[in-house]
């Protein structure tokens, strides 16, 4: 696989992209400009499979930086590991080992965004308990192992979304599948038990793509 079954999912007329989110995608196994100063120190002491990720993940956001009109600039990694975004900008990273997608919005029109890329395989059937129960299962139209591996992204977006305003680590437990979105169980400041999280989410080409959009009200 090479990076271009996730251009071709992204290409206009196969999904309906929301037109507040810029994106930009980027191959992990091919050359990449340098990184800043303090996203090189960032992975100074990683294997290389992890360099051509993050690198091709910067990449990608200094393209989608330019795409909402900021210069490109670093994006340091925080203590928790999550990319710190300039001021006046929201955004979120996805990677496989040979696709990845930079998403970012401006914050005056967006309160959050997580994405998620996954290679379309079936989830092993050990792993699906972990990830939802028989009733969110239910709820998709797919296969159980397929169905355990979209809501695995499905999740894996909307927590990315909602840590950048609770920051809060959440389990799988955490979110459940309905179907207006992923319902919260409990409460977890700001958002309170049973506020829903919007999903959107595309599978083809050989990958499932996940977009958590919380928008500024009108």
């Amino acid at each position: 696989m090479s990076v271009a079954p996730l251009d071709r999912l992204m290409t206009k007329g196969q999904i309906d992209w929301p037109e507040e989110v810029a994106y930009a995608t980027c191959d992990p196994q091919v050359t990449h400009s340098p990184l800043f100063p303090v996203e090189e120190a960032a992975i100074a002491n990683a294997v290389e499979k992890r360099r051509r990720e993050f690198t091709a993940g910067r990449s990608a956001a200094h393209a989608v930086q330019e795409k909402l009109g900021f210069p490109p600039t670093a994006i340091p990694m925080g203590e928790d590991r999550a990319p710190i975004w300039p001021a006046g900008m929201v955004g979120s990273l996805s990677h496989t080992a040979d696709a990845c997608i930079a998403v970012g919005a401006l914050s005056h029109r967006v309160r959050a965004l997580g994405v998620d890329v996954e290679s379309l395989a079936p989830l092993e059937s050990r792993l699906r308990p972990y990830i939802a129960n028989h009733r969110e299962l239910a709820c998709m139209d797919s296969p159980p192992g397929l169905a355990a591996l979209q809501i695995f992204s499905m999740k894996e977006a909307a927590y990315k979304a909602q840590y950048l305003l609770s920051q809060t680590f959440c389990d799988f437990d955490t979110l459940e599948v309905v179907p207006e979105g992923l319902r919260f169980r409990h409460s977890v400041p700001p958002f309170a038990r049973g506020t829903i999280l919007p999903i959107r989410q595309w599978a083809g080409f050989g990958l499932c793509l996940s977009l958590c959009l919380l928008k500024r009200p009108a």
